[in-house]
């Protein structure tokens, strides 16, 4: 099943800086640390049951992350209204015109592990990585395998709610590592 996107609810301005509030309760995963700049990205997943939503900023809502619970935990169980993530003003750029944010927000994004497991990066461990960043990705293309219970399930690229095509930027799980449902694999971009 592909993430649905949510919005997240805002307090604050471009100028003071922006409260960060669950808009939905679940698991949150796949969270943004410290310092990331973010701009109506993806700012993580929010599992509920079998359900994956991917979180994003409203457009106009960009700033520097802090106050995030990453550094303690992976993952982390949140109410409606609950305070996730505060973000700092980017100075000079903290405003920005509404053109430039609506692509900005659509320009980059997590896509999250469906299930819980063992996240594999190759077929075998002689074989090339499914994918690497710089890679251009299109839907229906594997991204990796999860083991669950010594079976090994494809991951497959599901552009729902995502750009496709997409280009990764960033692996965000190593090979060999557990994985929870919700949890970011890979960070991408418009393609």
């Amino acid at each position: 099943m592909a993430p649905q996107a949510r919005e997240l609810l805002v307090d604050g301005d471009a100028a003071a800086g922006w409260v960060v509030r669950s808009s939905s309760v679940g698991v949150w995963s796949a969270i943004p640390e410290d310092g990331v700049i973010v701009d109506g990205t993806g700012v993580g997943v929010l599992t509920q049951g079998n359900r994956r939503i991917v979180l994003r900023l409203p457009v106009g809502v960009r700033g520097t992350v802090r106050d995030s619970p990453r550094a303690s935990r992976r993952s982390v169980a949140v109410e409606w209204g609950q305070v996730l993530i505060r973000l700092e003003p980017l100075g000079e750029f903290a405003t920005i015109e509404q053109k430039d944010t609506a692509t900005s927000a659509s320009a980059a994004g997590i896509f999250p592990a469906p299930t819980d497991g063992v996240y594999y990066t190759r077929p075998t461990p002689t074989a090339e990585p499914f994918v690497k960043p710089g890679d251009t990705l299109r839907n229906g293309q594997p991204v990796g395998l999860i083991e669950v219970m010594k079976t090994f399930n494809q991951i497959l690229f599901e552009s729902d709610g995502l750009p496709e095509p997409a280009v990764v930027e960033e692996l965000l799980v190593g090979d060999g590592e557990e994985v929870r449902a919700g949890d970011g694999l890979l960070r991408i971009k418009n393609g």
